[in-house]
């Protein structure tokens, strides 16, 4: 049964920053652009590195070890190497902290 978990505080994170957090049990990248917060997979569709040691940019993640990279929104590839998509998690912002819908 999915259902929200609390993951930060919207303070933690400002506007074009990244966090890696502990959602349930899965790793996750929370991303705060200016629209809101947004949640991927923290690891590389191509090589498992997590991507949360990487860069954000204006709408996408940069994987560090080769450079490739994935929609913050949708989680889909924008650059190779890799060529499938990471996944993406709803999120939520209550109270003043932000939640990821999870399995």
């Amino acid at each position: 049964m999915a259902k929200y978990v609390k993951v930060a505080g919207v303070d933690e994170i400002p506007v074009g920053k990244m966090k890696a957090v502990q959602a349930g049990r899965r790793r996750v990248v929370l991303c705060h652009l200016e629209e809101g917060f947004y949640a991927v997979a923290d690891e590389c569709s191509h090589d498992y590195a997590p991507i949360s040691t990487g860069r954000m940019g204006e709408d996408e993640i940069v994987c560090p070890r080769h450079g490739a990279r994935f929609d913050i929104k949708t989680g889909e590839v924008k650059a190779p190497p890799a060529v499938v998509g990471i996944d993406r998690y709803e999120t939520k912002v209550e109270n003043g902290s932000v939640y990821v819908l999870v399995e």
